[in-house]
């Protein structure tokens, strides 16, 4: 499979509920035109590259990610909430950076497939730590950066030049965000049940 494919095939899906009325769902109500130019950017800019000492660089698009990623981080403007979400992209890296690391030196535990586990489970990390799209996409893009520390620990990776915001790279930042998003969203579903059903028992519990 094409690396990249897979972003582009869940962003589809992603669009087409969108559209049909599940956007509150998909992006916590996040206006069209803002995700529209976010994409359109993130495409224009995909191939510059800037470098950063001499084995790394990073492209237009991660840096956009990025750019986009702090600047919802500080709109927050509560240090407890900035802390915690902080916290919360640190321990969801350290997890995906691990299995990849794993993964590297001995494929042997594969749940789903060796690419896509590590940014599941980053996904499922997210959307339990946060339910709120703009806080899981913070998590998840500094996660993802995160994510490429293995680089710096496989001795394999040492041999190669680091590039982060790679067609690869975003394949696992999409896979990673909409694992974050049904999460979040099933959690908030098992949520709202279980306090209509606390409700409706002390409702009859009042009336007896």
């Amino acid at each position: 499979m094409n690396d990249g494919f897979i972003a582009f095939w869940l962003l589809s899906m992603a669009v087409i509920l969108y559209m049909t009325g599940w956007k509150e769902h998909v992006a916590d109500g996040v206006p069209r035109r803002a995700i529209v130019y976010f994409i359109l950017f993130a495409l224009l800019l995909h191939y510059v590259q800037l470098t950063i000492g001499e084995d790394t660089a990073i492209t237009g698009s991660a840096i956009l990610a990025l750019t986009l990623a702090a600047a919802l981080l500080i709109a927050m403007r509560n240090i407890g909430v900035m802390l915690f979400t902080l916290f919360s992209a640190l321990l969801t890296g350290f997890m995906w950076m691990w299995m990849r690391y794993i993964y590297g030196m001995d494929p042997v535990f594969i749940v789903v497939h060796p690419v896509w586990d590590g940014p599941l489970l980053a996904g499922l990390f997210a959307g339990l730590l946060a339910e709120r799209f703009k806080t899981q996409f913070i998590i998840v893009v500094l996660a993802a950066v995160l994510s490429e520390g293995n680089h710096l620990l496989s001795p394999l990776g040492l041999t190669k030049p680091l590039v982060i915001g790679t067609a690869t790279w975003w394949d696992g930042l999409v896979i990673a965000l909409c694992a974050a998003r049904l999460t979040g969203n099933v959690k908030h579903w098992l949520k709202e049940k279980t306090l209509r059903m606390l409700e409706s028992r002390g409702e009859r519990g009042g009336s007896a």
